[in-house]
């Protein structure tokens, strides 16, 4: 008799592992509390769908930081043009964006999703909605909390794919972790990963560049870059880049509240420094040519504007100097 595996979260690691499992032959059933699966998948299909990235793997790897020994097997297994060959494979074909960014060409998740789940029913997967994981019974076997009550299934084996708590509305809240410690399991506190950053802009900046992008540019935390696209927000920062450099972040800080006297330490640890390159592929003597050619009554956000810096980047200027540009 073939054996049963339960997979507990219904995101694209959930999804990704019954389907190995089916095509191994293995009886798989995902479970999912909310009563869709994939739904945090296709909000991120809003953002375009960052799937991967075409930088050389060794490079890839070092993003992952303290996480790499851990993960480089598994990367390796199932590198980023093997990923890319996968989307093609359910009709999704990609391309290499800026900062080698890798995106479907369609820029969204449903289609992909759509034909992912047609194949998993094809293969013999079942998915169950609707089944919040809430432990294990005396028995050891999973147990449910279902709109009709709570239900325990029993399975060779379980996967969890539980994701963190960063999207409670569409299921990523975090809940898992009160069942796990319950059952005896250390776990590490949630910290904040691959998310925007809180900037207390003036009002002037959070009313009037809030939506605008800052382009092409170089973020830079201790000895950690990552290069393109942020998004203003009205209290900080989003995107790719700022999202890559959470880390990096949380070890500025860290290392900060570590030092000094205690007081002093708690207030220094709720900021970090970021460095912003506005213009990565033009060099200061350039820079410095265009800036020469003020004009003699142009105020300094005309003279910023024509030597073809952005408004939004005169305005960052404007933020750090405390308004006080030339």
């Amino acid at each position: 008799m073939s054996k049963h595996v339960a997979v507990i979260g219904g995101g694209p690691a959930g999804l990704i592992a019954a389907e190995v499992f089916a095509n191994a032959g293995v009886n798989v059933t995902v479970y999912e509390h909310r009563r869709s699966v994939g739904r945090k998948f296709l909000l991120a299909g809003r953002g375009g769908l960052n799937i991967t990235h075409a930088e050389p793997l060794e490079e890839l790897l070092s993003r992952y930081g303290a996480a790499q020994d851990r993960l480089e097997p598994c990367i390796r297994a199932f590198p980023p043009d093997a990923l890319r060959e996968w989307c093609a494979s359910h009709g999704e074909e990609t391309f290499v964006g800026t900062s080698e960014r890798v995106f479907p060409a369609s820029f969204r998740a449903t289609p992909l999703l759509r034909s992912w789940l047609r194949r998993l029913a094809a293969s013999g997967a079942e998915i169950e909605t609707g089944h919040r994981w809430t432990g294990w019974d005396a028995s050891g076997s999973n147990q449910f909390a279902t709109p009709d009550g709570t239900i325990a299934r029993r399975s060779d084996a379980t996967v969890f794919a539980l994701g963190g708590a960063s999207w409670p509305r569409v299921g990523s809240d975090g809940g898992w972790v009160a069942a796990f410690e319950q059952g005896g399991i250390d776990v590490a506190s949630l910290q904040p990963a691959n998310c925007g950053i809180g900037t207390a802009w003036s009002a002037v900046m959070a009313q009037r560049f809030a939506g605008v992008p800052i382009k092409n540019a170089i973020f830079t935390v201790g000895t950690t870059s990552t290069r393109g696209d942020a998004m203003v927000t009205a209290s900080g920062l989003e995107g790719g880049p700022i999202y890559a450099l959470g880390p990096s972040i949380r070890s500025a800080l860290a290392d900060v509240a570590g030092n000094g006297e205690q007081g002093e330490a708690a207030k220094a640890a709720e900021a970090v420094e970021i460095v912003i390159d506005l213009h990565p592929d033009l060099s200061e003597t350039s820079l410095i040519e265009r800036l020469s050619k003020r004009r003699a009554k142009a105020s300094a956000t005309s003279w910023l504007n024509s030597a073809g810096v952005a408004l939004v980047a005169v305005a960052l200027a404007r933020e750090v100097t405390e308004n006080s540009l030339p």
